[in-house]
């Protein structure tokens, strides 16, 4: 808690639609955090939600920046104009947390690193899912071996959107959301994945569209070499009716599991012993001690139980005004996001290719450098993702 005389982190948040209010809800619970200003091109959309917290409205950054002074500024706006943004707060010094997704290729990723080091700002990412205690613990365990030898990892969001939910201009185009549900929904996942079991090495992936009125897909497959040897199957979908967000990971001692939907909590993570192991080799998350063990030994999850704390954007966001205030680089970087971009990146690659695509491909002058579409021309897209 600060003190009296502590100072307290002056934030701002750009967009008042879907995802702004969630970032101004969560600065607003933090008694570390002052919300000095709302900006949206809508006035409306910025005044009322300015109003429910107290702040300022603004119509644009410049306004923002010539009336307040901001130690932080949330960028919560369609995904089109992530980059443009970021680089004009970087500019102004400004740090910045921006949204998922952070870009809309590796050329913009690359333009944002550069900027970032000229900068006396610096740029988070909200992935929130790396954020739960249940990541957070998983993680830890994985590293040190205590789950055994990673084999097998399945991704998966299974989510619907009607097809009213393509009816804004911008969606469903490459020009305005970028890419489908790889890139938009499923990127979520993807990073938890590659936080939980570090770098990858190759995806053979294949794309569809088979419902859903946009330019790109509705589903997406892709099979995953990691460095480590092991392997994995991705699966992103719009048109899945009982929606599912999970990760499984088998190992040679059993099989880790998270099953939800848009956030998770450690009851929501289970390892599943491999037959023969002994209950004190176990770890159990999310199952209470005295059904855990029934001969009474500690397990390894046990053993490093703490304080549940749910994956959200206000654990991530109180997370990075901590780390702002105390001067540490907050642990969802642009760098940390890179190969979440590359793995999005290569699926739309592969799928357009019809080849796998190597991590150490994907450098400037591939194809699939600095648009997620390759350049291919949209009839040959239509034809690749449509199966009739």
């Amino acid at each position: 808690m600060p003190t009296p005389n502590s100072r307290r982190l002056r934030v701002a948040v750009i967009g008042g639609g879907a995802i702004g209010p969630r970032h101004a809800a969560s600065y607003a619970a933090n008694s570390q955090a002052e919300l000095v200003g709302v900006v949206d091109s809508v006035p409306a959309k910025a005044a009322k939600l300015a109003a429910t917290y107290g702040s300022t409205a603004y119509s644009s950054v410049n306004d923002l920046l010539a009336n307040t002074n901001p130690d932080l500024v949330s960028v919560a706006t369609p995904p089109d104009t992530h980059s443009d943004l970021v680089v004009q707060l970087l500019r102004a010094g400004r740090s910045v947390v921006v949204e998922k997704p952070p870009v809309l290729s590796l050329a913009q990723l690359d333009q944002l690193e550069k900027a970032e080091r000229e900068s006396a700002g610096d740029v988070s990412v909200i992935f929130q899912h790396r954020f739960g205690s249940g990541a957070q613990r998983a993680r830890q365990l994985l590293d040190r071996g205590a789950l055994g030898a990673v084999y097998f990892a399945l991704c998966e969001t299974s989510w619907f959107r009607p097809r009213s939910y393509f009816d804004p201009e911008w969606r469903g185009t490459w020009a305005g959301e970028g890419g489908g549900p790889t890139l938009g929904h499923g990127i979520h996942q993807i990073d938890l994945m590659l936080y939980l079991l570090g770098p990858w090495r190759s995806v053979d992936a294949h794309t569809f569209r088979l419902d859903r009125p946009v330019e790109f897909e509705d589903v997406s497959l892709a099979t995953v070499v990691f460095e480590s040897g092991a392997v994995g199957t991705v699966i992103n979908s719009l048109v899945s009716p009982r929606e599912l967000t999970r990760i499984r990971i088998d190992t040679s001692s059993g099989s880790l599991e998270l099953n939800h939907l848009y956030g998770y909590s450690d009851r929501d993570w289970n390892f599943f012993p491999a037959p023969g192991l002994a209950n004190t080799q176990s770890i159990t998350p999310g199952i209470p001690a005295e059904r855990s063990d029934a001969s009474g030994d500690q397990t390894v999850w046990d053993a490093t139980a703490d304080v549940d704390t749910p994956s959200s954007h206000e654990t991530q966001l109180n997370r990075l005004v901590d780390d702002t205030l105390a001067g540490r680089k907050h642990e969802a970087t642009l760098q940390s996001s890179r190969p979440t971009m590359e793995f999005v990146t290569a699926i739309y690659a592969s799928s357009f290719t019809c080849k796998p695509v190597y991590r150490t491909d994907l450098r400037p002058g591939h194809p699939f450098y600095d648009r997620l579409d390759g350049h291919t021309p949209q009839t040959e897209i239509d034809e690749i993702v449509t199966l009739s």
